[in-house]
């Protein structure tokens, strides 16, 4: 993962964590990412969180279908992201006008929404109750 990869309000692990990200800051060095109040620290100590089913729950996705080979997500009145089972990964990622968007990572997902809608993805606030583990 870049640094340029991350924006305000993204969610990341950081150690058993989930934090959001309020501030980045450039130095020599590195981008320092504040996580709370009192805390920056160098983006490369914070890790993605995997797109799991739970995540898209608690996205406001519901499943819309399944079968052998993939499972299709639908967030109403906007868009659909679908998980290829297949080991080949051809059909998986965000669907925009009939093309995927490879994204398998809660950050991705935020950017990709944000810049497609102009507004934040929202998530239930008691977002640390979540599984960040493949089912």
């Amino acid at each position: 993962m870049e640094a340029t990869e991350l924006r305000l309000n993204n969610l990341m692990m950081y150690g058993d964590s989930i934090v959001p990200i309020i501030g980045m800051e450039s130095s020599q060095e590195s981008v320092l990412v504040k996580i709370d109040q009192d805390t920056a620290v160098d983006y490369r100590r914070l890790k993605p969180i995997a797109l799991t089913v739970e995540w898209f729950s608690k996205l406001g996705f519901k499943e819309a279908y399944r079968s052998k080979s993939r499972i299709r997500f639908d967030l109403p009145n906007c868009c659909r992201y679908d998980f290829d089972l297949d080991s080949s990964k051809i059909l998986e990622g965000f669907l925009f006008f009939g093309n995927y968007i490879k994204c398998n990572h809660l950050h991705q997902l935020q950017n990709i929404y944000f810049t497609l809608t102009g507004e934040e993805l929202k998530i239930e606030p008691n977002f640390q109750q979540v599984q960040t583990t493949l089912s």
